[in-house]
């Protein structure tokens, strides 16, 4: 079979030459467009993230005087306060309530922060780490254990029968303590997100707070105008309380006998409450002995036993306004008139004055943190705030078992 020979090359013409070249001029066109379109779609996509990522989160959600409270900031104490309440067996029942909370306490804590500074107030490294340990039950010193006494054997011995000592707790050890915080970190990070950097700038807030309150409270004065006093209460009865069934008597002699039912106390009006208080501030002003008439004639189970008695008052501690206007004006030993409150009429006598009585360990706690309060709203009031919340940077609520 003879060989075929190969076909010569043929020489592109002029008019191939313009429709290659055209077609490649048009292909480099498309490509160049697919890249442009391309390079915009990746600069939005870049932009919306960098937006969604690190603009958004960066926004102040609030501004206090001359500080910013980011929304990243605020959305990392939102977690942080939800977790605690599930870690104090709170359930999250009002999560937007309670998101709002954590932005009024974070403005509170930027204008503690300016006050800190001003005062020159600080919180340490080895504060943030004490106040962690002690969560943890750890102690740095730990106690001396108290030895037990070795029994004398020539002593006689004793008929008095020997105390059960308190049992103590049995101190953390540091690798135990390490331990359980390495789990709590790992724990708060899988729950919320939050690292022990987030853990501890919310510990170091809460020490900051706790020195103020102490700066503001140990210039309280912890005395106040007080009177010991004592009263009788006429109380007003209506209407006619429903009569309890008096005990029935057994005819069995050795049975016991049931309780006497306390007899019901019979209806009082104003008037009559009135004219009995009138005459029981007779009897006082002709000499008869006030704790007696007040175990005979008082309404106020609290103190008729005690021959009426109340103990020491300041103002402010509970008193209903006119029972306290009625024994802020009487001396001592001086005895009122009858004084109408709403549990019915009182006679009331002024034992002891003194004007500058040292106050209960209660009332003394609540004036330093009534002080403490007054101050941190005149800080809120002086300084220039302003909230940018909206529902949409509170973070999602956490899921049913996302904490277990």
């Amino acid at each position: 079979m003879a060989k075929r020979k190969p076909e010569e090359k043929r020489e592109e013409t002029r008019k191939q030459t313009t429709h290659r070249r055209r077609d490649a001029e048009a292909n480099r066109k498309v490509l160049i467009g697919l890249i442009a379109v391309g390079a915009v779609l990746l600069l939005i996509i870049g932009a919306g993230l960098i937006q969604e990522l690190l603009v958004k989160p960066g926004q102040p959600i609030a501004t206090v005087n001359n500080a910013r409270v980011t929304t990243n900031e605020y959305q990392k104490l939102v977690k942080y306060a939800w977790y605690d309440s599930y870690l104090q067996g709170q359930q999250l029942t009002d999560p937007q309530g309670s998101s709002v909370q954590v932005l009024d306490d974070a403005i509170d804590t930027e204008l503690l922060r300016e006050q800190a500074k001003q005062r020159n107030i600080v919180v340490t490294e080895d504060e943030i780490n004490e106040a962690i340990e002690k969560r943890f039950g750890y102690l740095r010193v730990q106690p001396t254990p108290v030895p037990t006494a070795t029994p004398d054997p020539s002593a006689t011995p004793s008929t008095e029968p020997t105390p059960t000592p308190i049992p103590t707790a049995t101190p953390v050890t540091l690798e135990a303590y390490q331990t359980a915080y390495k789990n709590y970190l790992e724990r708060l990070n899988l729950a919320t997100g939050l690292s022990e950097k987030d853990d501890r700038a919310n510990i170091e807030a809460s020490l900051l707070r706790q020195k103020l309150y102490e700066a503001i409270a140990k210039d309280v004065t912890t005395t106040a105008e007080q009177v010991r006093m004592r009263h009788i209460l006429i109380a007003i009865r209506t209407p006619e309380p429903t009569p309890q069934p008096t005990a029935e008597a057994t005819a069995d002699p050795n049975a016991t006998p049931a309780p006497t039912a306390t007899p019901t106390l019979g209806p009082r009006d104003e008037a009559q409450a009135l004219a009995l208080a009138i005459s029981i501030r007779e009897k006082l002003a002709a000499g008869e002995d006030f704790a007696s008439l007040a175990v005979q004639y008082s309404d106020d189970p609290g103190s008729k036993q005690e021959g009426g008695e109340l103990g020491w008052f300041s103002k402010g501690q509970g008193l209903v306004q006119p029972f306290e206007d009625a024994a802020f004006k009487l001396e001592a030993g001086q005895i009122s008139d009858p004084v109408k409150t709403d549990f019915g009429y009182h006679i009331i006598q002024v034992e002891e004055r003194d004007p500058a009585r040292e106050l209960d360990v209660y009332s003394a706690a609540q004036k330093k943190y009534q002080a403490y309060q007054d101050w941190l709203t005149g800080l809120r009031n002086a300084a220039k705030i302003e909230k940018k919340w909206t529902l949409d940077k509170v973070p999602p609520t956490p899921a049913v078992g996302q904490y277990q």
